[in-house]
């Protein structure tokens, strides 16, 4: 009896999982596909206007009875996306409030919800007819593209795809997909629909699949092109995520060194809005300490006998360094035949290096400001083949080159990828050795990509490292915080902005008599943006010490902090106004913007408290009474507090906080260290309290005899083998946190002389609930 091989459904899910192995590479192929059909652009539109995972765990549950009525519609709110306008908002909370009465339906609403976000690429290219569908597009691994690859002539356009797999990047993206294409001179749109958890079935094989394609409308004769739509997406396409994708992949999709316009314009839109993607800027190339090209080309460079050549040229000089190699040279060094360089091919690599610590504000930029835009495009040598980028090479996440493999990100004088900004240009017409591997990450191994390492991460770099006498002498804690420092105030501009946004908004709907309240508000709004620069610039001035910038950071991570508060009560008060314009309730919008008033001038309070410790005043000690500070740094919580039913209480020696404690120390030290602590507190109480407990509460105690404060709330706790793990760097199981606010805070104190800790007696359940702050004592 003849047999023959069959092929399981799910076999097709594993192997896109293995082929496309993150969103970027999947949405990078049918970006590639739609250039490949000849489309003068793409447009990738991404509709999502909530927080899918935070959905999700709030239907899960809901449906467990897991969550209160009250819970589920604060969590609510807080999942849509910051970047909806205020009528966008409230319409969106109406949606996602209905059956709220009834659980069941609640939770199914929100899954509906979360289905119906999608993601669609559509280009202009030639389209696929039906027949193109059936025959070519449901055929995996079809070999039409390498063929025509194979067959094209030096004048046309590359080909980027060849492999026939890149239609599994729809599996990747999403569960649903829908592809629509036609053709011109055809009046019908034609399109197939994939559900692709089918494929999960263990006992269907892949010829009892059956995909039809269908007519699915009339066309414009003359419009031609595809489109293709993924519904039920795997990923969260926050605005958080969308610009990540943005900034470490889409900016760096085709060449930032090619002298050209970019030749595969690409427009991502989130929500309805076109997502600017920057390009390398001419002001940060002017910055760079040097820039230098490198070109190999083993027929000879220019009629000569070198093959391969360095040009290097220092910011302040006017002419080139430069330095060649010949091919018997190479050969001998790295112990190579000629025909491997031959096979090779000719390829040309550029880069720019920057001395981070000698970084300087220039007329058109801070320091600040370069070193934020340097974090964007370092990384070592990125590939592109015929001007799109290989995989994710030339990032921070991929040393390909092998670079600095286990090091710390080293400052100063050293040449490695956290301070280089670099591509190689390779085709396929000159390089058809080098073959990206299936899951399109890198090259595949082979002896031409093992030599392009050779050259670029052995020859090249020494040489280089010669010009730059490589030293490591950047110390890790200085750097964590300068970099902590950097990302707070950035977060802080832009929750500063969007609050300047809402105010604006909500000035719009005051009756005329009113608005005067609104410009006290901008004004108050305005000395923190000037509060926020004042941070920005004593941060460009610091000395690399590890003190500085620690009182830096910690300042950072309060004012982002109580900025972002700021930013999220005014969302708030916004949706409010719009539903009580709705009901016309004029008497109510004063009493919401008074209120908005009295908040805002609370957040000042809590910020004016952390200035102690600011870069002026920092190391001056001086007499004052702890209770007294303490009992006001709480108080700043008063709103937050009320707005999530937190029972708040300080004593002094087991008793009321009605004595004075007169200490002596910097007075910025217990505000800074306080606020973290609170921060934190409010936070765990929000996911849940102590089994049996139904009240959230803090203590604060304070002991004028040990010298003390210690805060208590009955939250969740933390496991006591991690008592010493969660005052680490990075160390967070914070959805989103940094995993800085502890360390920064532990390292200041210690720095005055006192101690932050964790205090090991735990309660009745083995859960660590109380922090201690050891205050230092007078010398």
């Amino acid at each position: 009896m003849a047999g023959g091989f069959r092929i399981a459904a799910r076999a097709l899910r594993q192997l896109g999982a293995e082929l496309i192995t993150s969103d970027d590479v999947a949405l990078n192929e049918l970006i590639k596909n739609a250039f490949d059909a000849r489309s003068p652009r793409v447009k990738v539109e991404i509709q999502s206007f909530a927080d899918l995972d935070a959905l999700a765990l709030l239907e899960e549950q809901i449906r467990n009875n897991k969550v209160s009525p009250q819970e589920a519609i604060e969590r609510v709110d807080k999942s849509i996306a910051p970047d909806l306008s205020v009528a966008q908002r409230s319409e969106l909370i109406t949606r996602l409030h209905s059956f709220l009465e009834h659980r069941k339906e609640f939770a199914d609403n929100l899954k509906k919800f979360r289905a119906e976000q999608s993601l669609r690429v559509s280009d202009d290219g030639v389209g696929m007819s039906a027949e193109d569908l059936s025959d070519r597009f449901l055929v995996i691994g079809t070999p039409g593209k390498l063929l025509a690859k194979r067959a094209a002539g030096p004048d046309d356009l590359p080909i980027l795809g060849e492999k026939g797999i890149g239609r599994l990047s729809m599996m990747r993206l999403g569960n649903l997909a829908t592809v629509r294409s036609t053709q011109k001179g055809r009046d019908r749109w034609n399109s197939i629909h994939f559900r692709w958890d089918r494929f999960d079935d263990p006992n269907l094989f892949l010829d009892k699949v059956e995909v039809d394609v269908e007519d699915t409308g009339p066309a414009d004769v003359s419009r031609q092109g595809t489109e293709i739509e993924i519904k039920e997406l795997s990923g969260n396409w926050t605005q958080e995520k969308v610009q990540l994708f943005i900034q470490r992949y889409m900016r760096r999709l085709q060449n930032p060194f090619s002298k050209e316009a970019r030749p595969y314009p690409v427009d991502i839109v989130l929500n309805g809005k076109r997502q600017p993607i920057a390009s390398l800027p001419q002001w940060l190339e002017r910055v760079a300490q040097f820039k230098a090209e490198i070109t190999f080309d083993p027929n000879g460079i220019d009629g000569t006998k070198q093959i391969l050549r360095r040009s290097l040229q220092w910011r302040d000089s006017t002419s080139p360094e430069t330095r060649a190699w010949e091919m018997g040279e190479l050969t001998q060094q790295l112990a190579l035949p000629a025909e491997t360089f031959i096979r090779l091919g000719p390829f040309v690599a550029n880069c720019l290096w920057f001395n981070r610590q000698m970084l300087s504000g220039t007329i058109e930029k801070t320091r600040t400001e370069i070193a934020e835009e340097l974090n964007q495009w370092c990384g070592g040598f990125a590939l592109y083949r015929d001007n799109f980028r290989v995989g994710k090479t030339g990032g921070m996440e991929d040393d390909w080159l092998e670079w600095d493999s286990g090091a710390l990100r080293a400052k100063g004088f050293a040449l490695n990828r956290y301070q280089t900004i670099g591509s190689v240009r390779i085709s396929s017409g000159n390089n058809p050795h080098l073959i990206d591997s299936a899951n399109r990450e890198r090259l595949v191994a082979c002896p031409e990509q093992a030599l392009l390492k050779s050259l670029l991460g052995d020859i090249i770099v020494k040489d280089l490292r010669l010009h730059i006498n490589a030293i490591r002498e950047a110390e890790a804690k200085i750097a964590i915080a300068e970099e902590s420092t950097t990302e707070s105030l950035k977060k802080s501009e832009e929750s500063l902005k969007k609050t300047i946004r809402a105010v604006e908004e909500i000035g719009k709907q005051l009756p005329k008599e009113q608005r005067h309240k609104i410009v006290e508000i901008r004004e108050t709004l305005q000395g923190q943006v000037e509060y926020v620069k004042t941070i920005k610039n004593s941060l460009n001035m610091a000395r690399e010490t590890k003190v500085e910038l620690l009182e830096l950071a910690n300042i950072g991570l309060v004012v982002e902090i109580v900025i972002h508060e700021l930013a999220r009560l005014t969302e708030r008060t916004g949706e409010l106004l719009v539903d009580l314009q709705k009901k016309e309730g004029k008497g109510d919008v004063v009493n919401v913007v008074d209120s908005l008033r009295s908040q805002i001038v609370a957040t000042n309070k809590r910020i004016r408290t952390v200035d102690a410790m600011s870069p002026s005043g920092r190391h001056r000690k001086e007499n004052y009474d702890a209770v007294a500070q303490t009992k006001t740094i709480v108080s700043g919580f008063k709103n937050r507090f009320e707005r999530h039913a937190i029972k708040a209480e300080v004593t002094l020696d087991d008793g009321p906080a009605d004595k004075a404690l007169n200490v002596y120390m910097v007075r910025g030290l217990i505000a800074q260290t306080l606020e973290n602590l609170l921060t934190n507190s409010v936070y765990w109480l929000q996911q849940g309290v102590k089994d049996g407990e139904k009240e959230r509460r803090i203590s604060i105690e304070i002991d004028s005899k040990a010298l003390t404060i210690s805060v208590t709330d009955n939250g969740p706790g933390v496991d006591p083998k991690y008592a010493k793990e969660i005052f680490k760097p990075y160390y967070t199981t914070r959805r989103k946190g940094k995993g800085l606010g502890l360390y920064i805070a532990s390292e200041l104190v210690d720095y005055h002389g006192g101690r932050l800790y964790m205090d090991d007696h735990a309660d009745d359940d083995g859960r660590l609930r109380t922090f201690t702050i050891e205050l230092p004592k007078e010398e």
